[in-house]
């Protein structure tokens, strides 16, 4: 799946030198050692392969001030959503490439650390190397370089850069970042599976800024921008750009409140060319926008109870021989609290527990989970043996809620499938059962699968005795490195206990 590229596009756009006008002297950022300051994002990014959308809050907190610069911690907390345009072509998984939307794609680079001067201009970052793309390209956007001094408001430079892959322009995007928390390379997903190497480009860029308006409060900006991209040995333009910004700098705050750009992005790389347009808006947080940030979440709403002629409503049609009114009965007890369920409610729930439809299954599962007593142990055994794991997942937790012996072994049975899937809800009742399980347990360490033996030493350390140790040290010194450690652990936990 695409890695979302709205941060790194709309960061090649955004980064770029801010000369103005200034009326009075030189602006400054202000910056004051513990302090946090919000900032609420939002980046759009269309183009002929779809859109997405990219909004949140980047967190920044000051570290450290010295005279004229400032470390400060980046932390952004951001979600994507994604419209994919139908398409035929190649790429890592060739042919049809159907449309339509994916939603809260989380693309969280690791934390990054910033020095900046009061400027804006950037000292150092992510401790002496470039900072993760997207969050750090985002955070460099949020302190566009501020002039040195009143300036004609018009500056033009050439920078040189490694740029991979090319359409991307001008970002150290060659960085791994991550995705769900696992390092990926960006260039290989962005080149269809094929890696490319760095390339040296010249990056030629030209701002013209005026002042639109000053107060004793705000100074009012706007900013245009063009960027091109070349490789050093040619002389075609690899990526193109253009943006106009319009920024609100707080004198106070000592911090741009607002940044509004809207752009477009034209690129060519050795196997496509890619036109996109992009907006980025970004405000300070203050008042109540910025405690409702660190405010903790609100408590879950209370459960809707059944109690009184509501359930006996449901009781009568859980009666009813059409199977129907039975089913819809039944649903009603998914995600409310039931007072004091009745031995007949059991009964009727229970009878409804291995109908067809497997989500009348679940429903009768759960709620046998949260209120099931012993006598209702036979059909949750016989739910642990159902294909759906959302019918049986309650009732492995009911068995080891309930502790009756007789769900021991077949709970056992449930880990030596030797899947996590099938085995670690089983894992954890068993240790509820405690010494009762010790002997059924045991017999898994004969078991071929090293995850089966993994799973019972795991168990054999919560809740072995001395019973345990010698079949335990058998396994000490297995070839399989997680099975020897599983052993060590759990002989050392029993003897601890003894």
């Amino acid at each position: 799946m695409k890695i979302p590229s709205a941060l790194r596009i709309g960061s090649c756009l955004l980064i770029s030198v801010l000369a103005v006008s200034a009326r009075d002297a030189a602006l400054r950022y202000k910056f004051s050692a513990g302090q946090t300051n919000v900032f609420a994002v939002e980046i759009s990014v269309r183009s002929e392969t779809g859109s997405e959308v990219t909004t949140g809050n980047v967190i920044l907190v000051t570290k450290e001030v010295t005279t004229n610069s400032a470390k400060i911690l980046c932390r952004g907390n951001l979600k994507s959503e994604i419209k994919r345009t139908p398409s035929r072509g190649p790429g890592m998984f060739g042919g049809f490439y159907p449309g339509g939307m994916i939603q809260n794609v989380n693309v969280f680079p690791n934390d990054c650390e910033i020095e900046l001067d009061t400027r804006g201009q950037e000292l150092r970052d992510g401790g002496d190397y470039v900072l993760a793309v997207p969050l750090g390209k985002l955070v460099q956007s949020l302190f566009a370089p501020l002039p040195a001094k009143s300036a004609a408001g018009e500056i033009s430079d050439t920078v040189t850069v490694l740029d991979d892959p090319f359409w991307l322009g001008p970002a150290e995007s060659y960085l791994n970042v991550r995705m769900n928390g696992q390092p990926i390379s960006m260039n290989y997903y962005y080149m269809g599976g094929q890696r490319s190497s760095l390339a040296t480009l010249s990056l030629s860029r030209h701002a013209t800024a005026r002042e639109k308006n000053s107060t004793e409060d705000t100074v009012e900006l706007h900013q245009q921008t063009a960027l091109a991209s070349f490789l050093q040995t040619g002389t075609e333009p690899r990526l193109t750009a253009t943006s106009e910004t319009d920024f609100v700098f707080d004198r106070h705050a000592g911090l741009f409140a607002k940044i509004e750009t809207t752009g477009e992005v034209s690129s060519q790389t050795e196997t496509a060319s890619r036109k996109a347009k992009v907006t980025f808006k970004s405000h300070l947080l203050t008042g109540a926008e910025l405690a409702a940030v660190f405010a903790p979440p609100p408590p879950p709403a209370p459960p809707r109870k059944l109690a009184g002629a509501d359930l006996d409503k449901i009781i009568a049609d859980l009666k009813s021989p059409d199977l129907d009114t039975r089913r819809a009965a039944i649903r009603q007890f998914n995600g409310v609290e039931v007072e004091a369920p009745s031995a007949e409610l059991f009964d009727l729930v229970a009878g409804q527990a291995l109908d067809s439809d497997s989500f009348v299954r679940m429903t009768a599962a759960n709620f046998l989970g949260t209120y099931g007593t012993t006598n209702q142990v036979p059909v949750l055994l016989k739910l642990l043996k159902d294909s759906d794991w959302s019918a049986r997942q309650p009732a492995v937790k009911a068995l080891g809620r309930l502790k009756d012996e007789r769900a021991i072994q077949p709970l056992v049975d449930q880990v030596a499938r030797g899947s996590n899937m099938y085995g670690q809800d089983a894992t954890a009742a068993l240790i509820n059962f405690g010494a009762a399980a010790e002997k059924a347990v045991l017999g898994l360490l004969n078991e071929r699968s090293a995850e089966t033996q993994r799973q019972a030493c795991n168990i054999l350390q919560q809740i072995g005795t001395s019973e345990s140790l010698e079949p335990l040290q058998k396994l000490i010194g297995d070839s399989d490195q997680q099975v020897n450690q599983a052993a060590v652990d759990a002989v050392r936990a029993i003897k601890q206990r003894q």
